[in-house]
């Protein structure tokens, strides 16, 4: 084949990905006004429950030639204070958690955009959440083959640009994507503040390298009752904590990791359901599923 044609392919191949990868909207350029106030187009956000008020978590930042969105959280007469949050997808206001995503069939090695934020007060650490997920037909749920959690802690009172890793669970390749935006944390005050922008990916990952340099582990039994016991003697790299995280996130059990290749968790303290073991190594982190019975 002509080599500038091989070549205008492969211009071709990465234009697709890059194109691919773009967060709908994730510049906040676009905006909608359909039910009397403004939502960012592509994006769910909780001024469902603050418009009664005429007050909103989720405004317009900027100029219409380079908007941004403005989540902040609010206190609400009747209702308490109403966390500033923004999901791509959709978002049920009665438990702030979203519900769907949008279509994403790449494996991104980081989220990147820029950002400004503060918490009222050093108790409200708001937060930025990827969860890259594939379909399971077998077990009619979807698996999280990707994810990144990042707690904001501190302040950015000034535009800065920010690029976060992406933890993956395995080699699969995702069919869909859900970001999360969060002024605050579990127990919200009013005035913590995300403003974001430029939101997207970068790089791409095929998942086997990535695997192969860390190594495995195992988690015996699985489903567990009270405890689980996992092995470690696959791991290629040093190894410093255990957690374990509920679906969204929120780490519920650490443990140092002592030297052995098997290590015991007590899980009789969490209620029954699907969490992650995660594995804290030196050059990353490896994460499996297990099931509390």
């Amino acid at each position: 084949m002509n080599k500038n044609l091989i070549f205008a392919f492969a211009l071709m191949f990465v234009a697709t990905i890059s194109n691919a990868q773009t967060v709908p909207n994730g510049t906040f350029q676009n905006w909608t006004n359909s039910s009397g106030y403004w939502t960012p187009d592509n994006w769910a956000t909780t001024n469902s429950l603050t418009s009664s008020a005429s007050v909103y978590t989720a405004v317009k930042g900027g100029t219409s030639s380079d908007y941004y969105i403005k989540l902040t959280s609010q206190n609400i007469p009747g209702i308490g204070v109403v966390p500033g949050i923004a999901a791509s997808g959709n978002l049920n206001t009665t438990t702030m958690k979203a519900t769907s995503g949008f279509p994403f069939a790449f494996r991104p090695t980081n989220f990147t955009g820029k950002w400004q934020y503060m918490g009222n007060s050093s108790n409200d650490v708001g937060s930025i959440r990827v969860y890259l997920t594939k379909w399971n037909s077998a077990m009619g749920m979807r698996d999280t083959v990707g994810y990144l959690i990042k707690n904001l802690t501190g302040m950015v009172m000034s535009w800065a640009t920010f690029s976060l890793p992406i933890t993956y669970n395995n080699s699969n390749t995702p069919d869909s994507c859900i970001i999360i935006l969060n002024a605050s944390g579990a127990n919200p005050e009013a005035g913590s503040y995300l403003y974001a922008d430029n939101l997207d990916f970068t790089g791409i990952t095929s998942g086997v390298n990535e695997i192969e340099k860390l190594g495995s582990i195992k988690i015996v039994p699985n489903p567990a009752v009270n405890s689980i016991n996992i092995e470690l003697s696959e791991l290629k790299l040093d190894a410093n904590n255990i957690s374990i995280l509920d679906l969204n996130g929120k780490v519920l059990i650490t443990q140092d990791i002592k030297n052995q290749a098997k290590q015991n968790l007590d899980i009789s303290v969490i209620p029954s359901g699907i969490y992650f073991i995660t594995i804290n190594t030196q050059n990353g982190n490896i994460t499996q599923k297990f099931i509390k019975q």
